[in-house]
């Protein structure tokens, strides 16, 4: 009975998900056939598909959407890292923390389109400047989850790492990351969805391959269909990171309990 109930549970948000998708698609085929909105501005989901279609035939589709994803997944790699440490160091020792924390808050408050020209300048062209713009945006929330979830840890806990005589080391990996980890893996979540707007804007900026690129591409030459395969390209990837953010959390938090 209990195996029901989950096995229900978890396919309940997948058909609430599917239906709602496939009504928003239905409804703007309808829009676009039905309607007096020419082709140019609204195209119909089958002209969409048929232009991703060409793209992918001539492996041009393909290559764009890998090009993003190395951005961002390598950019993610090192904002995890660098957020982790960045979070353990300002938990022990409070005056990096006052003295770094005002300088981090007020470079991430500043726009990342108006940053991204400058590291585009500093770096180049090429993909380096992309990573570094998504590790920019994904290693914040991570330091930010994880620092506050750090400091409210019982005292019990750390008085237990103090009597059993566990050093700097063994006590960040036995007791410090598995109680945050539920912090990181959600400023995690937060940092994909940040770091592809990021890349995005990075490719927009200037590259010569990405997903950002072709929807440039696209406006440039009045191609809205192929703004708009860039742009559904780009929420599949969102999601996707999303969720496997989400399911990798949901086994390891299983495993620490």
């Amino acid at each position: 009975m209990t195996s029901d109930v989950l096995t229900a549970e978890r396919v309940r948000p997948l058909l609430v998900g599917g239906a709602s998708l496939a009504l928003g698609v239905a409804a703007w085929w309808a829009l676009a056939e039905f309607s007096q909105i020419p082709a140019y501005i609204l195209p119909s989901p089958g002209e969409v598909i048929d232009r991703a279609v060409g793209l992918a035939s001539t492996g041009s589709l393909q290559l764009h959407t890998a090009q993003t994803l190395a951005e961002v997944g390598q950019g993610a790699v090192i904002g995890v890292v660098i957020g982790v440490l960045l979070a353990m160091v300002f938990y022990h020792v409070p005056f990096i923390n006052r003295l770094l924390m005002p300088i981090i808050v007020v470079a991430q408050v500043t726009p990342k389109i108006s940053i991204a020209p400058l590291i585009v300048l500093w770096i180049g062209l090429g993909i380096a400047s992309k990573i570094t713009l998504v590790a920019l945006v994904v290693f914040y929330p991570i330091l930010i989850n994880m620092l506050a979830r750090l400091q409210s840890m019982p005292s019990t806990m750390r008085d237990l790492a103090r009597i059993t005589g566990m050093g700097p080391v063994r006590r960040a990996f036995r007791i410090e990351f598995p109680y945050t980890f539920p912090a990181i893996a959600a400023g995690l979540k937060i940092g994909l969805l940040a770091g592809v707007t990021a890349a995005v804007i990075g490719e927009f900026i200037g590259a010569t391959a990405g997903l950002g690129y072709i929807e440039k591409q696209g406006q440039d030459n009045d191609d809205i269909r192929l703004v708009m395969v860039a742009l559904f390209l780009l929420s599949i990837i969102g999601y996707l990171l999303w969720a496997l953010v989400g399911a990798i959390e949901k086994r390891v938090v299983r495993r620490f309990n």
